[in-house]
């Protein structure tokens, strides 16, 4: 399947999540918010290039880059109450649970970093994001955050 098509069925994909999801574009902002918490996954992905589809509104309209980043799921966290955990995960994750009137906290969060650097974060290290902040539409979900500070491990 050649690049272009399969950016194409994966923004035609995005736009039906959230459509099955009820979610609204854009989608309601989150942050900023002071996140601590252990890695247990850390994904990275190169910078891309998508072409905008003609007639779409918002972001997939329009072409964009989606900027080198890391969704790394983050345990034993603290500094979000579990709606803010779970919208959190949710906009990054369209299959996962949104009981988002839950007074249980989820086991993990999500968070999606830019980061040029593939080898900056690793499973296992504890980190705090300060200022984090998720917005979006249709054509995507974009993060940004102040610092991302790596902390020493337990018992140093």
């Amino acid at each position: 399947m050649n690049r272009r098509l399969a950016v194409r069925l994966v923004a035609v994909a995005f736009v039906v999540l959230v459509a099955l999801n009820a979610s609204a574009a854009p989608i309601p902002r989150l942050g900023p918010v002071d996140v601590t918490g252990t890695i247990v996954e850390a994904q990275w992905t190169p910078e891309q290039n998508i072409k905008g589809i003609p007639g779409m509104s918002g972001t997939l309209g329009i072409d964009r880059v989606v900027h080198a980043h890391f969704v790394v799921a983050l345990e034993q966290y603290e500094g979000v109450d579990p709606k803010t955990a779970r919208r959190m995960t949710g906009y990054l994750d369209p299959s996962a649970p949104r009981e988002l009137d839950s007074s249980e906290a989820p086991k993990r969060i999500l968070l999606q970093l830019n980061h040029e650097d593939r080898d900056f974060l690793k499973r296992g290290m504890r980190i705090t994001v300060t200022g984090y902040k998720i917005a979006g539409d249709e054509g995507g979900t974009w993060t940004s955050f102040t610092e991302i500070k790596i902390l020493p491990a337990s018992g140093q």
